[in-house]
């Protein structure tokens, strides 16, 4: 029964369907659209997402920076959850750290060599749910034109139109061709993702 016809039959002067139709329209009323249902294809956009990363440094602080432009898709199948996918595309040449040098030093060809290969992807290959909101994410990390296999935690909540999501994992960048600086700063990269998803 749409709202409108619950709405005219909770006028009708009978008192019994009166008080029925009134029940079903209030209960139309408060019923979210998705109620209860993750779902869906969400947008993720950089305003939304905040994506850290950490190197160990031998006998120092951890080089800590981020990059500032984030974007893909999650498609979540909460019935089949092995079905869910994830697609993040990375602008490397928005990688800052709070030293200038070091920041000039990542988007050298040294490193991530943003001139060449200024996009970095990560698709999904598997998904499979640890415990309750959390899932072990199996995908290829395509960076510097390498394609690597890769490992990530993520953690889901939501409801409705929107989800909130935190990852935890890394990668290698020796695996890359990115081992300058090897022993001194570490080989595996630790990211650490917060953001948010918008049902597209």
């Amino acid at each position: 029964m749409s709202r409108f016809n619950s709405l005219r039959a909770a006028l009708s002067p009978r008192p019994v369907a009166r008080a029925l139709a009134l029940l079903s329209f209030l209960f139309a009323l408060a019923a979210p659209v998705h109620a209860g249902s993750l779902t869906g294809t969400y947008s993720l956009v950089p305003a939304q997402i905040d994506t850290g990363f950490s190197v160990r440094v031998l006998g120092g602080k951890p080089v800590l920076g981020g990059f500032k432009n984030v974007s893909g898709k999650i498609i979540l199948n909460e019935a089949a959850p092995e079905k869910s996918r994830v697609n993040v595309k990375v602008d490397l040449t928005t990688v800052h750290t709070p030293n200038d040098r070091i920041t000039g030093f990542l988007k050298s060809s040294a490193m991530f060599d943003v001139a060449n290969h200024p996009v970095a992807t990560f698709q999904s290959t598997r998904v499979r749910v640890l415990s309750g909101n959390a899932a072990e994410v199996d995908g290829v990390l395509t960076l510097r034109g390498k394609q690597q296999r890769t490992k990530l935690t993520v953690t889901i909540n939501g409801t409705g139109n929107a989800v909130s999501f935190e990852v935890s994992g890394g990668f290698f960048r020796s695996r890359y061709g990115m081992d300058a600086g090897l022993p001194l700063y570490a080989d595996k990269v630790n990211l650490n993702i917060k953001g948010k998803g918008r049902r597209s």
